[in-house]
């Protein structure tokens, strides 16, 4: 489930918030644009594991349909099947899940 807009922001403003306070992050622009860039990045992220995650519902049920060798299509997981095509497309776009 994605998180709401307005989950996204105050998860961006508490990161920031505490990169600051830990010396970690110094800013040299305001709060918001940070804020708003984090938030941005974080939306982006979503979004993209999302798509992989549409592209291995669609591929699983392919693979499903379509057997494996040696398999009966009843003994197939399609949720097993998408974990595993999910996992191999994130490697693929080197994306971390």
């Amino acid at each position: 489930m994605r998180p709401s807009p307005g989950q996204v922001e105050r998860v961006a403003e508490s990161l920031v918030r505490r990169l600051v306070q830990a010396d970690v992050l110094t800013l040299t622009t305001s709060d918001e644009k940070v804020r708003a860039r984090f938030a941005d990045i974080l939306n982006r992220n979503f979004q993209e594991e999302a798509d992989i995650e549409r592209e291995a519902e669609a591929e699983a049920a392919k693979l499903v349909r379509q057997g494996a060798p040696g398999v009966r299509r009843e003994d197939l997981d399609l949720r097993r099947v998408e974990q595993l095509v999910k996992q191999r497309l994130a490697q693929a776009r080197k994306f971390p899940l």
